[in-house]
């Protein structure tokens, strides 16, 4: 039987044997196939296991025999829970015979009921996720953004990347004005929807920019906004950021890291920006406090300024010559 998994992780693809040795789920057969939103996930589940797995905004066609959704308020915001259902609903009206469903849910049974409910009391109805809102940098009139369900700060603008792209568009604009490093080239590192690298590209001529995301919600929302914008940006799905051929191609880098693993995946965003960067690039990141980054920044640049604004800090290093 051709099987459809969403919203399942690797960890999600063992079971546990006595003495509590794991191994992969007998339940899983050769024509399994699991569906990521992010390319993280992919990755470990083909690591781990010998299943199909794919990274993708949206669910596969098929055709497809069952499909089993995993889902709970820990795992995923409601919201992403009620589109991921819709989209498998709308497959399964499409499919004669209609596939076999099953919802594994963490979590509360009268939660689970309640999301069901919110497909089968009308089940005609397509709703749309998506949101629009506006951000803007000084000098510039607000862009208008998209973002999905699943995408970092879906429905809203950043304000740690909001502070970035405020500091970093006033010092291209600066710097361009006394040099002759124009058009600068940009790294956008976990862009998500595009809203730092975005409104810097709009703000400060000549910038070329490049995005890179793990989540495949993300990099659409991006290459929309980027062509909703005008701005011409190359938007690259990665767990581990830029090609090799990248490396040493980029004047400035820029990232809002999340902060949880021990700082392991800034460790992922400096190393990029390390590597990517040409000597005299500059490295951008932004936190909350810059206490817990700015000693993981200086272990890969060996100094770091501290630029306060709107209430967080943008750490700012240069590349050695």
């Amino acid at each position: 039987m051709a099987t459809l998994l969403v919203g399942y992780t690797a960890s999600d693809l063992f079971e546990r044997g006595k003495h509590g040795k794991k191994f992969t789920a007998s339940w899983l057969n050769e024509d399994v196939t699991c569906h990521c939103l992010d390319i993280y996930h992919r990755h470990a589940i083909e690591k781990t296991h010998h299943v199909k797995a794919i990274c993708t905004p949206h669910l596969p066609e098929g055709p497809w025999d069952v499909i089993r959704f995993k889902t709970g308020p820990k795992r995923m915001s409601g919201e992403l829970a009620l589109d991921q259902l819709q989209e498998i609903h709308l497959l399964m009206r499409q499919q004669k015979p209609a596939p076999k469903f099953e919802l594994v849910y963490d979590g509360k049974e009268r939660d689970r009921n309640d999301l069901l409910n919110k497909i089968k009391d009308d089940p005609d109805r397509v709703r749309d996720f998506s949101a629009t809102w506006k951000a803007s940098v000084p000098g510039i009139d607000p862009l208008t953004f998209t973002s999905f369900p699943g995408c970092f700060c879906h429905r809203r603008q950043d304000e740690g990347g909001l502070a970035l792209a405020e500091v970093v568009s006033k010092d291209l604009s600066s710097s361009i004005q006394h040099s002759s490093l124009n058009p600068r080239r940009l790294l956008d590192m976990g862009c998500g929807c595009g809203l730092v690298g975005l409104l810097i590209a709009r703000a400060v001529k000549g910038v070329s920019l490049v995005g890179v995301d793990s989540h495949s919600r993300a990099i659409e929302a991006a290459n929309l906004n980027a062509q909703a914008l005008g701005v011409e940006a190359e938007m690259i799905l990665s767990d581990n950021g830029t090609p090799a051929r990248m490396d040493g191609t980029f004047d400035v880098f820029v990232g809002n890291p999340p902060y949880y693993s021990d700082y392991r995946i800034a460790e992922v965003f400096l190393d990029t920006a390390k590597r990517a960067l040409k000597p005299g690039g500059v490295c951008y990141t932004v936190c909350k406090n810059a206490a817990g980054l700015e000693p993981v920044q200086r272990q890969y640049f060996p100094d770091v300024e501290i630029i306060k604004r709107r209430g967080y800090a943008v750490l700012k290093s240069v590349k050695p010559l």
